[in-house]
Order: C-alpha cells, then structure tokens, then sequence
C-alpha cells in the first residue's frame, strides 16, 4: 500500500514538473511593439517596429502572419481592412531576436501568428499572441467635441423653433 502510493506521488510530481517546464518554456517567447522615444503606437499614423524575442532560437528564421482585428459592433474609421490578413511573411532571427516595421492601419486587438524555426529550416515551436493598438487620443478628442457641437447646436435649433412656436400660437 506504501510503495503504490509513494509511485503514485511520484509519478504526479514528475507530471507536474513536465507541465510547468513547458509552461515555462513556452513564456520565454514574447512580442513587443515599439514607438522609439514618443510612447504608445497610434493607428494610420506611427511607424511601429514589432520586436520577437525567441531565446531557444540563436539563428533561424520565423514564419509570421498577422491579421487585422475583426469587425465590431462599431464599425473603424477604415472599414474594409477589418478581418483581413496583413502580413504573411517569414522574418530572420539573429541572436534570438526577429523583427519588423509595420504602420499599423486601425485600433484594435490584432491576431499575431509567429511558427520558429531552426537554422536548417527545423519547425522548433509556434505561439499565438494578441498585438491591441489603441485608437488615437486626438481622434478621441475631436469626436467628443464635434459631439458636443451637435448637441449645442441642436439645443439653440430646438430653443429658437420653440420658441417662434410660441410667439405663432400666443397670437
């Protein structure tokens, strides 16, 4: 009874050391985008440079494709672009570093698919990520004033037709 159970808590340890290893393995691979010194990357208007850092890789190449994020209850300012493959493109990887310029042309969460491969072409792993670009904070702001112009403007149009309204029937 004693032996069945020290194998069986064996045996759980070293499933769960396996597990966790390639959990561990599988998180050294990330992505980031970048804007040089100016900050977060603004859609239509910022060239970005997509960095990938695979560490199990020193030279070999990537496979990349990367869709645009797709259509939502409310629609972009650049409709027919939304759901569409942008890139589908194989980058180098030198020193366990790949990357990329790209001009982003929307807001969104953006489906990054990167396959990694070994200097003699070897398929050494894969990941999904998720590149989310923020819509541009002037473009924000000029809707929320052009909004409240429409509301002022159409406030001063009721006030003014109600009041001629007014004057019409008092008579």
């Amino acid at each position: 009874m004693k032996k069945g159970l020290i194998v069986g808590c064996l045996a759980v340890l070293a499933v769960g050391m396996i597990s966790l290893s390639s959990a561990f393995a599988e998180q050294e691979v990330n992505v980031e985008v970048k804007n040089g010194p100016a900050g977060a990357v603004r859609p239509d208007l910022d060239k970005a440079t997509v960095e990938l850092s695979i560490p199990a890789i020193r030279d070999g190449s990537a496979h990349i494709r990367l869709r645009s994020p797709e259509k939502k209850f409310v629609s972009t300012d650049f409709p027919w672009v939304e759901g569409t493959e942008l890139i589908d493109s194989t980058v180098a990887i030198r020193d366990g570093k790949a990357s990329f310029q790209y001009m982003f042309p929307i807001r969104g969460e953006y489906p990054l698919s990167v396959e990694w491969f070994d200097e003699n072409g070897h398929p050494e792993g894969s990941r999904q990520f998720a590149v989310t670009i923020e819509e541009n904070p002037k473009e924000v702001q000029n809707a929320l004033i052009f909004m409240a112009m429409l509301a002022f403007f159409g406030l001063l149009a009721g006030f003014g037709l109600s009041r001629r309204r007014r004057g019409i029937h008092a008579a």
